[in-house]
């Protein structure tokens, strides 16, 4: 066996056969075998390739990654969630790089920067994650990739092209896709680009999501250089998303314009010595309003629209240095800086407005040392330190409320008059240790400590707000400024079970890998009981009704049941996720997923946390014949009855649902690089909610009242085709 890097021939969730016409992992070498060879990857981790694809937000790909999980808001709005994380715990990189939300709520969260039609590769760490992936990584790192054209082996240009196109018909939605590009050994370039258009989606025969229509275009400029051991690289994205639904927030996307220039350079130095440098400059524009796509405000007082726009850029650069006892040491230094502003105004009212966050800076600037090595025989050992200081900063904040409420004049001043500058020095361990203890068998166990610091919206929200960076529980939140760091204590352990046969040569190609997880968190950040008598008198005056979607305690005309402040508390994550398979015959393989987390607050008063997903899974068979996979998969989820009370989260009840796909790849030598699928998700039309979807804040009465949790899409028809070459 080999330590540390494996070709795997199933790769996890092989899933991908055809994977419901979803994804393709690498190449595939012979389908009647259902024989998939995926990129050699790292052990310890999962990887998922899409090719044609019947869903629309990258997103739902971590759906289909061991401890993986979406919390979704709309149909592009959907934040990564790993082992019980979520939001900014979880490292998202787009392309190498940590780009910033252009809005306080991650109406464009980072795993929306890529349209799921032309990412390339999803990947995950399922032991501690490495510090080397990323400033942050308390709740892992999910790194996403997208198509590029790619370096050949040969001084002749060759052409390299990607096409995709699809429709679903629960949103009577359609997508097209597309990358061109020419490459040799020392030179390539390529243009990309999509479109992607879809109406509300329905959720139980007539009825609709509204708003969830979704609009958005993006495309990719690129060249790179590589010669004598130097590559050079540089890519410019544009992403803008229009008019789009987020229903569970308090608006809607009427616009994000984000551009984003990479640039990237790795010098192979010979002997194992390599240096790489990896950098970014954003720019992003945002507006939202609550009357554009959903019904409006009865009241023309209420009528909001938000502007938002974040600056940032960061850095990376590393060096690789060979022999250093019996492995390699990653020593670097990486950072980034961003500065956001939003600011809420009234279109019938012109002298109304809330600077909501003025100025606020969040730079992050690290250093890290990683040796990987086997010191001893079977033994694969990955051990990384990181140091990270964080600087935070804000500038004074007004408003039309603080000008005529004496108790929003008084947060105000009361803001202005803090300490606003924030610093903060962290320290992230992790250590992964991986055992060959037979040839098909390995032990793994990790154990870290990782950090992370407070986000902008929880130390400066100086006004009751619904700005929580997504939580979309339907409170309203006020920061503090002198929130800690979480310090979180992890352990990892579990086995990789491969076997080229079980029962003769009639079962084969088995995988089984559990894994277990235990996680401490010390301060970590969420919201408690607000007892200041000046939030409360705010938040009645600024509340309609001094109520909220989610008031336990409707009609009493006192706000406090829907405020709540950010505050360090003591909480921990414990679960299990497991992944599975094995092959009968020549023609048939079967394909399985668990995930179970659990989340508990141990400060004060028990309780449970908040939008954690109950025990969940999906299981899979796939039946290829020819040139065609047909597969059927269930997809289920039991009731989650362990919620937080603190934000009063309501309780769901199990549902499964049966999806089936049928794809085919023509095996001829002019057209081996197409894909035609045909699917059809939740057959049967089960209305059925996740649990991890927010709660409706469009008042659309009729189909979905305020307050309700927002439905999963009923049964979808879709169809896609798309060719690589």
């Amino acid at each position: 066996m080999q330590i540390g890097k494996r070709k795997w021939v199933l790769a996890p969730l092989a899933a991908a056969i055809a994977s419901q016409g979803q994804y393709a992992l690498a190449q595939y070498e012979e389908l009647p075998t259902l024989t998939v060879e995926g990129e050699v990857m790292e052990s310890g981790t999962a990887s998922l390739q899409p090719g044609t694809s019947g869903t629309l937000d990258a997103s739902d790909f971590l759906k289909r990654v061991p401890g993986g999980n979406v919390n979704r808001n709309g149909p592009l709005t959907g934040i990564a969630q790993f082992r019980g994380a979520y939001a900014e715990r979880v490292n998202v990189l787009t392309n190498g790089v940590a780009l910033r939300n252009a809005g306080p709520n991650a109406m464009d969260s980072r795993m929306s920067h890529i349209p799921s039609a032309l990412m390339r590769t999803v990947k995950v760490y399922r032991e501690v994650t490495p510090v080397s992936t990323g400033l942050e990584t308390l709740g892992g790192s999910v790194i996403t990739e997208s198509r590029r054209s790619r370096f050949t082996d040969s001084e002749q240009f060759d052409l390299q092209g990607f096409g995709s196109a699809g429709y679903m018909g629960v949103s009577n939605g359609h997508y097209g896709a597309g990358l061109l590009g020419v490459a040799n050994q020392n030179y390539r370039f390529h243009f990309s680009g999509s479109v992607e258009r879809g109406r509300d989606y329905r959720f139980d025969r007539t009825r609709r999501v509204n708003p969830s229509k979704y609009s958005r275009e993006t495309y990719n400029l690129g060249f790179g250089l590589r010669r004598a051991g130097h590559e050079f690289g540089f890519d410019y994205d544009n992403k803008y998303t229009g008019f789009t639904g987020t229903p569970s927030l308090p608006m809607d996307i009427r616009f994000i314009n984000t551009d984003v220039f990479r640039g990237n350079y790795g010098w192979d130095l010979g002997g194992g010595w390599k240096l790489a440098f990896a950098g970014f400059y954003q720019d992003a524009d945002h507006k939202m309003d609550n009357f554009s796509l959903r019904p409006a405000p009865t009241d023309p007082t209420r009528w909001r629209e938000m502007k938002t726009d974040v600056e940032a850029g960061g850095y990376k650069l590393a060096l690789t240095v060979p022999g250093v006892g019996p492995g390699s040491l990653e020593v670097g230094v990486d950072g980034d800086v961003g500065v956001h502003n939003a600011t809420v105004s009234n279109p019938n009212n012109a002298a109304f407005f809330v600077s909501a966050y003025n100025d606020v800076n969040r730079n992050r600037y690290g250093a890290y040392a990683e040796w990987e090595g086997a010191p001893l025989d079977k033994l694969l050992v990955t051990a990384g330190v990181r140091y990270r200081f964080t600087f935070m900063d804000a500038g004074q904040v007004d408003g039309t409320p603080a000008m005529m409420m004496p108790a929003a004049r008084m947060l105000r001043d009361r803001f202005n008059a803090s300490d606003r500058r924030q610093d903060q020095h962290d320290v992230d361990v992790a250590l992964n240790f991986r055992y060959a203890l037979q040839e098909s068998l390995d032990l793994v166990l990790g154990l870290a400590r990782k950090t992370n610091a407070p986000t902008y919206q929880q130390r400066y929200t100086w006004l009751p707000l619904e700005a929580t960076g997504g939580l979309a529980d339907g409170r309203v939140y006020i920061g503090d400024v002198g929130l800690d760091s979480e310090k979180a204590y992890e352990a990892v352990a579990g086995f990789d079970l491969h076997l080229d046969h079980l029962v003769g040569d009639w079962v084969h190609d088995v995988y089984f890998e559990p894994r277990g997880f235990y996680r401490y968190v010390n301060d970590y950040i969420q919201g408690q009981a607000v007892d200041d008598p000046t939030v409360v008198m705010a938040a009645n005056m600024i509340l309609p009704g001094a109520s909220c979607p989610n008031d336990p305690t409707p009609g009493d005309g006192n706000a406090a049941d829907c405020v709540l402040q950010w505050a360090n508390v003591d909480a921990q994550f414990y679960g299990t996720d497991i992944q599975a398979g094995f092959a009968v015959g020549d023609h048939f393989r079967v394909d399985g997923l668990m995930n179970y987390t659990r989340g508990i607050k141990l400060s004060g008063k028990d309780d449970n946390l908040y939008r954690i997903a109950p025990l969940n899974g999906r299981i899979r068979g796939t039946f290829s014949w020819w040139d065609l996979a047909f597969s059927t998969e269930l997809v289920a989820a039991l009731r989650q009855d362990k919620v937080a009370e603190y934000n009063n989260e309501r309780q769901t009840s199990d549902w499964s649902v049966l999806n089936l796909r049928l794809q085919y790849q023509p095996s001829y030598q002019y057209v081996a690089g197409l894909k035609i699928a045909l699917g059809v998700d939740n057959v049967f039309d089960n209305e059925h909610t996740d649990h991890l979807n927010g709660l409706n804040r469009a008042r659309s009465v009729r189909d979905l009242p305020v307050g309700t949790r927002v439905p999963n899409p009923g049964r979808n028809l879709y169809a896609t085709v798309a060719y690589d070459f």
